[in-house]
C-alpha cells in the first residue's frame, strides 16, 4: 500500500515536469530563462561594440583636433588674427581709401584654405567667407565710419573661434552652420554684386576726388 502511494507521487510529480514542457495543446514550451540570457547576451554585445566604436571615434576625433590646431597653417591664421584684429593692422589698412579694405581682406585667405582643405567643410567655408564680406561692406562706408567699424568688427576672431568650435564638435556651432548653408551662399552671392558696384562707385570717386585735389593745387601753384 505504501508502496503504490510512493507510485502515485511518483507519477504526478512526473505529470507537473511534463506539463511544464507540454503546453496544453500538447505543444512543446520552451523554457524562456535561457532565451531571455540570451537576448540579453546579444544586446550587450551590441552595446559593448557600440561603445568600443564610439570611443575609437572620440580618439580619432581628437587626435583630428590636434593635428589641426599643431599644423603650420592654423598657428598661421592664429597669427594673422593677433596681427590683424589685436593689433589694428586691419583696421588701419582700412584707412587707405578704396583699396585699403580690399587689400585687408587678403588676410582672410589663408582661413578659407583652413576650412575648404584642411577642414574639409563648405557649409564652414561659406560662413566664413559671409563674414569677411560682411566686414568688407562695413568697412567700405565712407566718411571714416567704415574705418570706425573695423576696429570693432574683428572678422578674423569671430572666425578663428567659428572654426575652433567647429572642429571640437560644438553641436550648437555645426548645427547652425549647416542649417544655414543654403542661405549663406545666397547671401554670398548678394553682398557679392553689392560690394561689387559699392567698390566701382568709390573707386570712381576717389579718382575723381585726386583729380581735382591735384588740380586745385595746380590752379594755386599758378597764383604764384
Amino acid at each position: 500500500m505504501m508502496e503504490e502511494g510512493k507510485n502515485i507521487k511518483e507519477n504526478e510529480f512526473n505529470f507537473d515536469a511534463h506539463d511544464t514542457l507540454v503546453g496544453q495543446d500538447g505543444g512543446i514550451v520552451l523554457d524562456e530563462s535561457d532565451s531571455l540570457n540570451d537576448v540579453r547576451d546579444f544586446f550587450d554585445k551590441g552595446s559593448n561594440a557600440f561603445n568600443r566604436k564610439e570611443e575609437l571615434r572620440r580618439q580619432r576625433r581628437e587626435k583630428e583636433i590636434r593635428e589641426l590646431k599643431a599644423s603650420k597653417a592654423y598657428k598661421f591664421i592664429s597669427t594673422v588674427t593677433t596681427l590683424a584684429d589685436r593689433y589694428f593692422l586691419d583696421a588701419l589698412l582700412g584707412l587707405v581709401p578704396s583699396v585699403g579694405d580690399l587689400v585687408s581682406s587678403i588676410f582672410g585667405l589663408p582661413f578659407i584654405y583652413v576650412t575648404l582643405f584642411r577642414v574639409k567643410s563648405i557649409p564652414l567655408t561659406l560662413a566664413v567667407i559671409y563674414n569677411y564680406l560682411v566686414d568688407i561692406l562695413l568697412g567700405s562706408i565712407p566718411f571714416f565710419i567704415g574705418d570706425a567699424i573695423d576696429f570693432f568688427s574683428k572678422a578674423h576672431v569671430k572666425n578663428l573661434d567659428l572654426i575652433t568650435r567647429y572642429v571640437e564638435g560644438d553641436k550648437k556651432t555645426i548645427r547652425q552652420v549647416r542649417s544655414k548653408a543654403l542661405l549663406t551662399a545666397f547671401l554670398i552671392i548678394i553682398l557679392s554684386i553689392i560690394i561689387y558696384f559699392v567698390f566701382r562707385l568709390l573707386i570712381g570717386v576717389t579718382a575723381w576726388t585726386w583729380t581735382l585735389l591735384i588740380d586745385m593745387f595746380k590752379w594755386l601753384i599758378g597764383l604764384f
